[in-house]
């Protein structure tokens, strides 16, 4: 029997982790949350306390339904939002205080419905006014229809202009809501990469370096393709849900190891050919063999070779 199947044999076989939460108190209806306590349904975070329903954010304490939102408190519905105050319904902004429904806010505070404001205080779909104005009208405005406040904010997004792609702190990159970045192509959503290209979802901590094709990932690859749902990996290839690799292929569920291929569910392995251990010589014998046998069936990434093994 040839690799390809002995690999989806082998996968069939092994059980797989229905949940990836570590390091975290309380915090069991979550999927990919680490270092965090007393949160409930959330997703691909990280040092979360207290939060609620939220996604691919980190460092946040008591916040509910964030989307891609860092070092947030005391915030509700705010989406790509960083350092923000008791606010909510905020998109795009950074460093706002007190603030409602505000897009592309920098440094704001006390601010209701503005857009492309900064460094502004007691402002109202983008009017000054004064403290006790502000305050007044805020009340009254608190009391319309929610779908009156929606269409004045809507309509007031829709008269100033916007950037085509959201970037920070990026020196030639091509992609959108990218952070810290330089030199990367086709990154979406993405922070702290270098040399990349077709990456998404590295907003975690420290992004890739070196690599094409990966995503989500939460913390540090480099030269690394294909890799999924997987942190500080260097050399590796076709990996999907492991942490710590070096000179890896084709694994999952995979810790602490190097020079493994076609390995599923090990810690502290080494030269590794589907789970069985081999001397170093036998071993790249083997997988030159093994990638042999892939390159002539036409696959091309790790969905390619599980999946037919799952459908067959």
């Amino acid at each position: 029997m040839g690799f390809i199947k002995d690999f989806q044999n082998l996968y069939l076989s092994t059980p797989q982790i229905h949940n990836w939460t570590r390091q975290s108190t309380n915090c069991e209806y979550g999927d990919i949350i680490v270092v965090s306590k007393n949160s409930y349904l959330c997703f691909n975070c990280s040092n979360m306390e207290n939060c609620f329903y939220c996604y691919f954010s980190r460092h946040n304490t008591d916040c509910s339904d964030l989307m891609f939102c860092d070092h947030c408190s005391l915030c509700f519905d705010c989406t790509d939002c960083l350092r923000c105050y008791n606010s909510n319904n905020l998109e795009w902004s950074e460093g706002c205080t007190d603030c409602a429904y505000c897009y592309n806010g920098k440094s704001l505070s006390d601010c209701f419905g503005c857009v492309n404001l900064s460094h502004a205080q007691y402002c109202i779909f983008n009017e000054k006014y004064t403290r006790e104005e502000y305050k007044r009208k805020v009340e009254v405005i608190k009391t319309w229809p929610q779908a009156k406040i929606d269409e004045e904010f809507q309509a007031l997004k829709y008269k100033h202009p916007r950037v085509y792609m959201h970037q920070n702190m990026t020196e030639n990159c091509f992609g959108d809501y990218v952070i810290s970045s330089k030199n990367c192509y086709w990154v979406f959503d993405s922070n702290g990469c270098e040399d990349c290209m077709y990456v998404t979802d590295t907003v975690l901590e420290k992004g890739l370096k070196d690599s094409v094709d990966c995503g989500p990932v939460s913390n540090t690859l480099e030269q690394c393709y294909d890799c999924a749902f997987c942190g500080y990996l260097f050399d590796c290839k076709h990996i999907y849900w492991t942490d710590y690799l070096k000179h890896c292929e084709y694994c999952m569920n995979l810790w602490d190891s190097e020079h493994c291929f076609g390995c599923i569910y090990g810690k502290n392995w080494k030269y590794r050919f589907l789970n069985k251990e081999y001397e170093p010589e036998e071993w790249q014998k083997k997988v030159a063999e093994a990638k042999k046998e892939i390159q002539e069936a036409g696959f091309r990434d790790l969905y390619d070779l599980i999946g037919d093994g799952i459908h067959s």
